[in-house]
């Protein structure tokens, strides 16, 4: 590999709007150590590359490279690797750096991803598929019979989260910020679904529910959408915070003391201790799409160079489903 090669990337020279976001290309070096070099075939868009952009999480060394999750393939490796060889398909979930042609990663941060997932899918399912398993396997349990709300239904999250709680036996209601969503929300097999532009939530579940409430809320809305959701929860339900798409609510805590609610606020990370807990969780996400469970995943795709677009895109609430980076449109 000549050290001069050359990646097209997307940088980030200060934080702010979606303008910041700068295409261009620079210079790889060959890897060192224990680093892999993947030729990324798959960038996927997160809600939290909007935080690192924006501001909302610091950025202490710039320039730098924003975007946690792609897929691809091994080009060369440094001489301590010893997981992975040129031609290998990976894969990675949270590494800072993503949004590049090529990148360097420490080993460590990969996953093998199966010849049966092709690198859009994978790209598509890591971090999203995790976290959708995490909330309702681990987090809270989803249960046969439990009516669950889902915020951002038609989301990357959202969507997965609603799909694999239907298979595990859940009645599941879930919001929408527009009725364009309406149709692929219902798409995703959800029993009733509540557009926010028109529609007012409490009067929506109570009617769905006949006044019996939630048993639990996923929410990665946050202050939009989080104190309603709470006053929806039956006696002991449970309330999980996990993103904060329209900012950080302010919690009203004597409302969760009053119902007994048990507020979980999961991190992905925290449920992902080793890599033997990050195989297992990709191998059940990667399962989970084999079986049917979480649907086709049909990406909506942006060239990098189109990096600023697509951020405004989610921003504006235009998008659904997950959305993906490509080389070479």
């Amino acid at each position: 590999m000549n050290s001069k090669s050359l990646s097209s990337l997307v940088r980030l020279n200060r934080q702010g709007p979606p303008s910041v976001l700068q295409y261009t290309k620079d210079s790889i070096a060959d890897p060192q150590g224990n680093e892999v070099l993947i030729k990324q075939e798959a960038i996927a868009l997160n809600f939290v590359d909007v935080l690192f952009r924006n501001g909302s999480f610091p950025l202490s060394n710039l320039p730098t490279i924003i975007g946690v999750e792609a897929a691809g393939t091994v080009e060369a490796v440094g001489p301590l690797a010893k997981k992975f060889k040129p031609g290998d398909r990976v894969g990675y979930f949270f590494s800072l750096g993503a949004y590049a042609e090529r990148r360097l990663i420490n080993e460590q941060e990969l996953i093998a991803i199966p010849d049966d997932i092709s690198f859009d899918q994978a790209a598509s399912l890591m971090a999203k598929g995790m976290t959708a398993r995490m909330l309702i396997k681990e987090a809270y349990p989803v249960q046969k019979n439990d009516i669950i709300l889902v915020h951002a239904a038609a989301g990357g999250v959202g969507s997965l989260i609603s799909r694999w709680a239907k298979a595990l036996g859940a009645t599941v209601i879930g919001t929408v910020g527009s009725s364009s969503k309406k149709e692929y929300a219902l798409a995703h097999g959800i029993d009733h679904v509540i557009t926010l532009d028109t529609e007012d939530l409490q009067e929506s579940v109570y009617s769905f529910t006949k006044g019996k409430g939630i048993k639990a809320v996923f929410d990665g809305v946050g202050q939009a959408t989080f104190n309603q959701s709470l006053v929806l929860l039956e006696n002991g339900g449970t309330a999980l915070l996990f993103g904060f798409s329209s900012g950080s609510p302010i919690i009203d805590r004597s409302l969760i003391t009053s119902k007994n609610i048990k507020l979980i606020q999961p991190n992905l990370g925290s449920y992902l201790p080793d890599q033997e807990s990050v195989k297992r969780s990709a191998k059940d996400v990667f399962d989970a799409f084999r079986s049917g469970i979480l649907g086709e995943i049909n990406p909506t795709i942006y060239s990098l160079s189109d990096a600023a677009k697509a951020h405004q895109d989610l921003e504006s609430g235009l998008t659904k489903g997950s959305i993906l980076f490509n080389i070479n449109l």
